[in-house]
């Protein structure tokens, strides 16, 4: 009798573990189902439908805060931003803040505030940024082109001069370095770091030669490097972009329009409205009216309250 009733405890022990290992695993799965969609909702403009999205994505956690509940959150926040719940997301990057302080999460409150017209808070959190992780080239770089987009270019500029600093020779260093010397107006150490990251395997760095030769004027080996960099199949939705619009300016709708068709393409497109609306010109220039009308009626479906499309979709209705 005795031991039956251990085998029956046992038994109800075994199945407490596995109700509640399944409803982990459930919990996981239906967590991350949310996350998803709440990016392909921000990817679409769907901004509100991202924040619930991911607010739902959060409520699986069973109170628990892990790496993938702190990736949700800066993606929650995000959208709250694009959203224009402002205040929102001020709360979200406050309270990654209080449980992180990572350098990533300073720098994008210090850009809402800067957005919010609270310039001294936006500084501060730039200070904290790097303080918080003085060894990313990213933080300072973006830092500085905050503080030059808001008429603080000068003050920038000692956060291009800090990541001058950090130690490293390797190709990824160089690279990194190149660009900053760049940003700084040295086109020759530019072009020297950058060359060397090349010659290291960096194909990144390519994208970035070129756009020192084409600021030095040198068209030539300016479209060699961005042709070898697309060829590489490595560049990102907004690298493209740069490109296209490039061509654009430059009267090469075509080959504007083969960019920007292969950054739509790509898996991650966080500038999928951008690339949109640039490919409408595009089509509009090169006199494809009908691929225009086309391209307008998609983008319309995914940004149905842009009033400026909609205008311009009344006239392409007469083209």
């Amino acid at each position: 009798m005795a031991g039956r009733y251990r085998i029956a405890l046992l038994s109800l022990a075994v199945s407490a573990v596995l109700a509640l290992t399944e409803c982990g695993s459930e919990r996981k799965e239906n967590q991350e189902k949310y996350r998803q969609y709440g990016i392909n909702c921000m990817k679409n403009g769907k901004y509100e439908e991202a924040v619930d999205a991911f607010q739902k994505a959060l409520e699986q956690s069973g109170g628990k805060i892990r790496e993938k509940e702190i990736d949700i959150c800066f993606y929650k926040a995000e959208a709250q931003y694009l959203s224009g719940a402002y205040e929102d997301a001020l709360d979200t990057y406050n309270a990654l803040i209080e449980y992180d302080q990572s350098g990533e999460a300073y720098y994008l409150r210090g850009n809402l505030y800067f957005h919010l017209g609270e310039n001294e808070k936006a500084v501060n959190d730039f200070g904290a940024a790097v303080g918080s992780d003085s060894e990313d080239y990213q933080l300072y770089i973006g830092i500085y082109e905050s503080m030059a987009e808001h008429g603080m270019e000068n003050e920038g500029q000692y956060y291009l001069n800090e990541a001058l600093k950090i130690k490293g020779d390797k190709a990824y260093d160089n690279m990194q370095k190149g660009r900053i010397c760049y940003l700084l107006g040295d086109e020759d150490e530019a072009v020297s770091l950058l060359s060397k990251a090349v010659d290291e395997g960096s194909i990144e760095a390519g994208y970035y030669l070129g756009e020192v030769y084409e600021a030095l004027g040198d068209s030539e080996k300016a479209d060699s490097c961005f042709q070898e960099y697309l060829d590489s199949g490595t560049a990102s939705a907004t690298e493209l972009c740069a490109l296209g619009e490039r061509q654009m300016e430059n009267g090469d709708y075509s080959h504007a329009l083969e960019y920007f068709a292969a950054a739509l393409k790509l898996e991650e497109v966080p500038n999928k409205q951008t690339l949109m609306k640039d490919s409408i010109i595009a089509y509009e220039q090169s006199g494809d009216f009908a691929s225009a009308k086309e391209m307008m009626k998609s983008y319309l479906e995914l940004y149905p309250s842009d009033e400026e499309a909609q205008q311009e979709q009344t006239f392409l209705e007469t083209r």
